[in-house]
């Protein structure tokens, strides 16, 4: 008899550590959950949209009174018309552009900017990963207003 009671209290022991285990996991894959969709992911969303955004200041201003580089300043083009800075040389193929610059509109061009805007003269092939587009639609909005 004394065996069996000690194995129930082994048993229950084991059953204990192992519904403690699984308390914590789910705690963690609840904060984590939490985490990810709230604001406090948001950091890691504007740092990665830096990271991509270097390789667009090689041919684009953002601030406000800076000059064109190989390509238009960038500031104010959300809700602007694609290819309408008065002040700059577009191609052919942004001339007859017909859309305004939404984050729909940025994430179609980002995903294929060559099938969006046939022919024009923007050496970028696009970014494959809509988490990728997503960052750098939320860095430019970020720096794009201030």
């Amino acid at each position: 008899m004394y065996p069996l009671v000690f194995w129930i209290e082994r048993m229950s022991l084991k059953c204990l550590h192992l519904f403690l285990c699984l308390c914590f996991i789910s705690f963690g894959l609840t904060l984590l959950t939490v985490t990810a969709s709230t604001g406090l992911g948001a950091d890691t969303q504007l740092q990665r949209g830096q990271k991509l955004f270097k390789k667009c200041v090689h041919c684009h201003t953002y601030k406000r009174h800076q000059g064109h580089r190989i390509g238009p300043n960038l500031y104010g083009m959300f809700g602007r018309k694609a290819g309408a800075i008065p002040d700059y040389d577009y191609s052919e193929a942004w001339k007859d552009a017909d859309f305004v610059w939404t984050n729909k509109t940025l994430d179609t061009y980002l995903m294929a900017p060559h099938k969006m805007i046939p022919n024009n003269r923007m050496p970028f092939d696009g970014l494959s990963r809509p988490d990728d587009r997503s960052a750098l639609i939320v860095y430019l909005r970020e720096i794009l207003t201030q």
